[in-house]
């Protein structure tokens, strides 16, 4: 089974590594960058996941800057989209603790995997 990585960058925008196509018993791997990248995130997780209930990351460590979770075995073959909140920018801070919510997407095939 492989691990397909959710990254949250600093701007809060996601990156998948190697792409957005997860199978049945895959995991899902949501992670922050470590070095200058968002301090703190909750994400509400797509419904093809085991556990569908929200979570925050940080970057304080290791542990708590990532989370994994397998791709549910009653999945649906379809596309399943999740949120993350990002704190906003600098700038908008000064208005108060306003959150900025990105939309990803996961889609869950039985594609085989393509050889490298």
């Amino acid at each position: 089974m492989a691990i397909i990585t959710v990254l949250i960058n600093k701007s809060g925008n996601l990156s998948y590594i190697p792409n957005n196509k997860v199978r049945h018993g895959d995991t899902v791997r949501f992670a922050i960058e470590m070095i200058g990248g968002a301090s703190d995130v909750t994400v509400n997780p797509p419904a093809c996941l085991d556990s569908t209930a929200s979570f925050s990351l940080n970057n304080t460590s290791l542990s708590a800057a990532q989370r994994d979770d397998p791709v549910s075995d009653g999945a649906a073959v379809g596309s399943y989209p999740f949120t993350v909140e990002v704190p906003s920018a600098p700038a908008a801070s000064r208005l108060g603790s306003e959150l900025e919510t990105k939309n990803g997407n996961l889609d869950v095939t039985t594609d085989p995997p393509k050889e490298c």
